[in-house]
């Protein structure tokens, strides 16, 4: 990736699916690539790291204490942060993720997952969704079976994107650190759901390592 200089602010989600003042597509249209516009050239080929097929494992901890007053809506993983929290297992996923860049602003992403829920079965979830620049601003747009999962991105150093959504009927806050670096990437993050708090520390992270197998 380049350098950006530009941080993106998270955009109240109820307006996702709103035309922007441009009139351009919804951001949530999976079927075509937005107009392109001056404000989107900071943002060429930000997405082009991650083509080709990656594998890896992506899993959810549960902090053991629970929710509290600490580490409220960590915006930075201070060293050592993740590694130091008490967090026990609660669902290893493997997945298959491929990206294909139709254009230095768009990108098309299919994902496959596999877990084994708490009854020991096997589930295969797959979605598909894009990365793309809009207006200038960066979005991921995951189709899943049960939901449209949308995330605002910004920009920190030259190689990692911090994607993030905000909703709260149903409380759904996430916050994920990518990094891609050569052929591996890692994620990390946490998330409020349900009946969490979100003035408390979270109560769920995440944690993930891919490798590119293919480009």
């Amino acid at each position: 990736m380049k350098k950006y200089h530009q941080s993106i602010v998270s955009i109240p989600f109820f307006l996702v699916t709103v035309l922007s003042c441009e009139s351009q597509i919804a951001v949530d249209d999976l079927s075509r690539a937005p107009v392109f516009a001056a404000e989107d050239k900071l943002f060429a080929d930000v997405f082009k790291p991650l083509d080709g097929v990656w594998h890896g494992t992506f899993t959810v901890y549960t902090d053991v204490r629970g929710q509290i007053d600490e580490n409220v809506r960590p915006e930075q993983f201070a060293a050592g942060l993740f590694d130091s929290l008490p967090l026990g297992d609660e669902l290893e996923i493997a997945v298959r993720q491929e990206y294909v860049s139709e254009s230095p602003y768009f990108q098309r992403v299919k994902i496959r997952d596999e877990y084994r829920d708490g009854n020991g079965t096997l589930r295969i979830v797959e979605s598909h969704g894009v990365n793309k620049v809009q207006d200038g601003k960066m979005w991921c747009v995951v189709k899943k079976p049960d939901e449209t999962v949308i995330h605002s991105g910004s920009l920190e150093g030259i190689d990692t994107i911090i994607w993030q959504r905000n909703l709260h009927s149903p409380l759904k806050i996430e916050y994920f650190r990518e990094t891609v670096i050569t052929n591996e990437y890692t994620i990390i993050g946490w998330g409020y759901y349900g009946d969490d708090d979100p003035d408390l520390s979270p109560r769920r992270w995440f944690k993930g390592i891919c490798r590119r197998v293919e480009k």
